[in-house]
């Protein structure tokens, strides 16, 4: 296991001994924010990473605003990412949700410039984002929100207003993965809390993020995504997503 401070903020980089060469990055979190506005921003500084063999920590407060720890905990195939947030502030946050962040366009095996490979839940089976933007072209821009059943309306959420590119197709559960370019592995993430799920098309990545409850003046949440890195594709991966929920 080889886990690496990344110059980007808020982020690490990691290796896998049985997939050599191929680097993941996670971003936690990228951002988070509510209905309302950013509660921690793009580019929080986070200079106090603590790495180990299995984990990578880090934390940050800003008065009056908010407290915050990040954890990410390798498990095997399993890895748990998770933020435990405490309101500083003097309102209560809604629908705050953590956009945490797994990128494998690093990882030459995984990365999928054309999106065949990276596959959502629509109803009870799977397809690929190719395919979705195929029948209905979000946009020009990289980033698109996937709104998922039983979570918010995407313009009800600061970030997706902020970053307006919407797919029309709902997706029924918090989960994305990508299937390696010779289908002997696959990779994705899944909450069983989603706040939608998103997808990068030139920097390739996948999020399933957590939604939050509503969170007073003075509380404290926790929110979790877990990746999945295993042999095998989308029925394997879909095993472990039925796992998480």
């Amino acid at each position: 296991m080889r886990i690496e401070k990344d110059a980007q903020e808020q982020t690490i980089t990691f290796q896998l001994p049985q997939l050599p060469g191929e680097v993941f990055r996670i971003t936690i979190p990228e951002i988070i924010s509510d209905t309302q506005d950013v509660i921690v921003p793009w580019s929080q500084t986070s200079p106090n990473w603590e790495i180990g063999e299995d984990s990578a920590r880090w934390s940050a407060q800003v008065p009056e605003v908010f407290r915050m720890a990040a954890e990410v905990l390798f498990r095997g195939e399993r890895i748990l990412a998770s933020v435990r947030l405490t309101n500083l502030s003097g309102r209560a946050w809604r629908q705050a949700n953590v956009f945490t962040c797994f990128a494998y366009w690093q990882a030459p095996s995984f990365d999928d410039p054309q999106l065949a490979r990276t596959f959502l839940t629509v109803g009870e089976g799977w397809r690929s984002v190719g395919q979705l933007f195929a029948q209905h072209n979000p946009g020009d821009g990289p980033y698109t929100f996937f709104p998922v059943q039983g979570g918010p309306a995407p313009d009800e959420l600061w970030l997706c207003r902020k970053i307006p590119q919407w797919h029309p197709q709902m997706v029924s559960r918090g989960c994305a993965c990508v299937v390696s370019a010779d289908g002997e592995w696959v990779a994705g993430m899944a909450t069983d809390s989603p706040a939608y799920v998103f997808v990068n098309r030139v920097k390739r990545c996948v999020h399933a993020d957590p939604l939050l409850p509503a969170v007073g003046p003075g509380e404290t949440v926790e929110a979790s995504s877990t990746i999945h890195i295993l042999g095998g594709g989308v029925a394997e991966f879909a095993r472990q997503c039925e796992y998480t929920a």
